[in-house]
C-alpha cells in the first residue's frame, strides 16, 4: 500500500515539475540577479558616468514588460 502511495506521489511530482516552464523561471532569475548587481555597483561607486550607464541599463531592462489582460468585468461595463 505505501509504495503505491509513494510511487503515486512520485510520478504526480515528476509530470507537475515536467509542466513547469523553466527557462523562463531561470530567465526571470539570472535578470534579477542581474539587476541586484547592477544596484551593488551603482551603490559603491563614486563615478557619476558608471551611475548614469546602470540608469540606463535598468531602464532598458524595465523597458520590457509582460502586457497586461484587462479584466473581463471591466470591459463587459
Amino acid at each position: 500500500m505505501i509504495s503505491i502511495v509513494f510511487s503515486l506521489l512520485k510520478e504526480t511530482t515528476l509530470s507537475i515539475l515536467g509542466k513547469v516552464a523553466w527557462r523562463a523561471i531561470f530567465e526571470r532569475l539570472y535578470t534579477r540577479l542581474v539587476i541586484y548587481s547592477l544596484n551593488k555597483i551603482k551603490n559603491m561607486s563614486s563615478n557619476d558616468v558608471v551611475d548614469e550607464t546602470i540608469e540606463d541599463i535598468l531602464n532598458s531592462l524595465k523597458g520590457k514588460r509582460l502586457k497586461v489582460v484587462d479584466d473581463a468585468r471591466e470591459t463587459s461595463k
